[in-house]
């Protein structure tokens, strides 16, 4: 899953993240609310882990805003063990409330039970173009015309990203940061993944059937979903 972590004290942020990768899944990590809103508006998460007391723009202000652009669930964590303030919280919006001091362990097992839940909503093949291009998210395979076409991980990462946000166009600088900021590489070879995406699609740059880039802008995915 694709988590967004807001938490300002960072001995706590860098475990929750620590574990969350361990459990393989895609971390971002924010240490105040307004660098969270930002996030949050160039990019989509499956959850968002949040502390209340945080500098400036507090939790409850967050959830507010977040909920205003996003149906993302929301699980909060805080000192405040009240009933009532539970209650609030999760009127606002929030999805679920663990108490600090907390385990670590819980919130990890809470992942893993919304990740089950995730995955058996999701479709378990994204297919384009009438199916000419099938993705299979969870078997990391793409069949074009029922041929199955081998790439790289970060290939992959790359168009099942693009693919699933469709119609939206993403800069060189965004992909990065997304997909490959824990990585390695820099910005620059984003270009070189969408070549050889392209190579291996039989994509023409000057007449896309999959991947449009916009000079200047970035890149968009516009296969048409046989959904």
């Amino acid at each position: 899953m694709r988590i967004l972590i807001i938490e300002d004290y960072k001995k706590i942020n860098d475990l929750i993240a620590l574990y969350s990768r361990q459990d393989k899944h895609d971390v971002i990590q924010a240490f105040s609310a307004e660098e969270a809103l930002e996030k949050i508006k160039i990019s989509s998460f499956d959850v968002i882990i949040t502390d209340l007391m945080l500098p400036k723009l507090q939790g409850e202000d967050l959830i507010k805003q977040v909920r205003a652009l996003s149906d993302v669930y929301i699980i909060v964590l805080s000192a405040k063990t009240e009933i009532k303030h539970k209650i609030d919280v999760i009127s606002l919006g929030a999805d679920d409330y663990l108490t600090k001091p907390f385990s670590v362990e819980e919130l990890m097992a809470k992942l893993k039970n919304l990740e089950k839940r995730i995955t058996s909503l999701s479709p378990t093949i994204y297919s384009f173009n009438q199916g000419d291009l099938k993705i299979h998210p969870m078997g990391r395979k793409v069949f074009l015309k029922d041929v199955e076409i081998e790439f790289t991980h970060n290939e992959f990462e790359l168009l099942l990203y693009l693919s699933s946000h469709l119609n939206k166009v993403f800069s060189r600088d965004e992909i990065f940061n997304l997909l490959f900021s824990e990585s390695d590489a820099y910005d620059r070879v984003i270009d070189a993944y969408v070549k050889n995406i392209r190579k291996k699609l039989d994509d023409q740059a000057k007449s896309p059937k999959y991947i449009k880039t916009f000079y200047g802008a970035g890149y968009q995915f516009i296969g048409v979903s046989d959904d």
